[in-house]
């Protein structure tokens, strides 16, 4: 495995970095604590915010560019009318727990994730995070992932997930991976054309992962958070390379004009206390570039 060197900073002073997109020039992330989604220009200036009433999740676009928004504890999907925030889905009924990530694919179609329960009731000793890191915690795999329908109709596509997280979706090869922080892996799906998931494949990771991301090489970028790096492994779950961020790594995406930036939110803390005191989480980028041990990586 190739070991990058470590990444620079873009833009930092926030409370919660996570969920980064590249879109039409700007790299968009939201800021979980201040309750907010943050866009700013690929030099990281030129910052602009939507306000949120909640902390917010996944983001992205529907084909007509309006923005959608995961509001994690209320269970919603928010829409970014030209009046304002409207809710585009409303899973409160079927979710009890919280809602997490999302990723949209080219026809409007939304896959969100339910986290299935709360993480800080597991997380309580070094010990705990060293066992989630290796797999052998023993937690409920009770998360499910949701198709969302443009008109906001939605249905479950998978169970069974321990702690789903990162959502991205390779249209190219019609796969979907969803992490599963608790499992230490991966899953990943074949896209059936209704919007279902088929065929499970559990790629074992050996670290718990958080956002996930794919270049433009079909390698998937995976955010290592208490290895403090983002590890690049190719669809059949080999690690092929990884890049060491300056604090907890939670989450990544690939963009920038030529597709060949890596962008990571880190913070110095899972504490939400601790955050909105110290405001140290930041973004960082690095160069991307083809895979050091390059072959067909299509999926077996």
């Amino acid at each position: 495995m190739h070991q990058q060197d470590a990444s620079t900073v873009l833009t930092d002073g926030f409370a919660f970095t996570e969920c980064p997109r590249w879109h039409e020039g700007r790299l968009w992330f939201v800021d979980m604590h201040l309750n907010r989604v943050v866009s700013v220009l690929p030099d990281g200036s030129g910052e602009s915010t939507v306000e949120v009433p909640g902390s917010p999740g996944g983001i992205g676009w529907l084909p007509d560019g309006r923005l959608l928004i995961v509001l994690m504890a209320e269970r919603q999907i928010l829409r970014l009318d030209d009046n304002g925030l409207v809710v585009h889905a409303d899973l409160s009924e079927t979710v009890a727990t919280t809602l997490n990530d999302l990723a949209v694919d080219t026809s409007g179609r939304c896959y969100v994730g339910e986290t299935g329960f709360d993480p800080h009731e597991y997380l309580t000793t070094s010990a705990d995070i060293e066992r989630v890191s290796s797999g052998t915690f023993e937690c409920p795999e009770s998360s499910r992932v949701f198709l969302v329908d443009p008109d906001g109709e939605y249905r479950e596509v998978t169970s069974g997930l321990s702690f789903a997280n990162g959502i991205v979706i390779d249209e190219k090869s019609n796969l979907l991976f969803v992490a599963e922080s608790f499992g230490a892996r991966l899953s990943r799906y074949d896209l059936r054309p209704d919007g279902g998931l088929a065929n499970r494949t559990e790629l074992f990771l050996g670290f718990a992962p958080d956002g996930i991301a794919i270049d433009q090489w079909g390698c998937v970028w995976v955010a290592d958070v208490f290895g403090r790096a983002a590890q690049r492994i190719d669809r059949n779950g080999a690690l092929l390379e990884r890049t060491n961020t300056e604090q907890l790594c939670l989450a990544c995406t690939v963009g920038g004009v030529d597709g060949d930036r890596l962008y990571l939110c880190s913070s110095p803390s899972l504490d939400r206390a601790e955050c909105l005191q110290r405001l140290g989480s930041k973004l960082e980028s690095h160069i991307v570039r083809p895979p050091v041990q390059w072959n067909d990586i299509r999926p077996t």
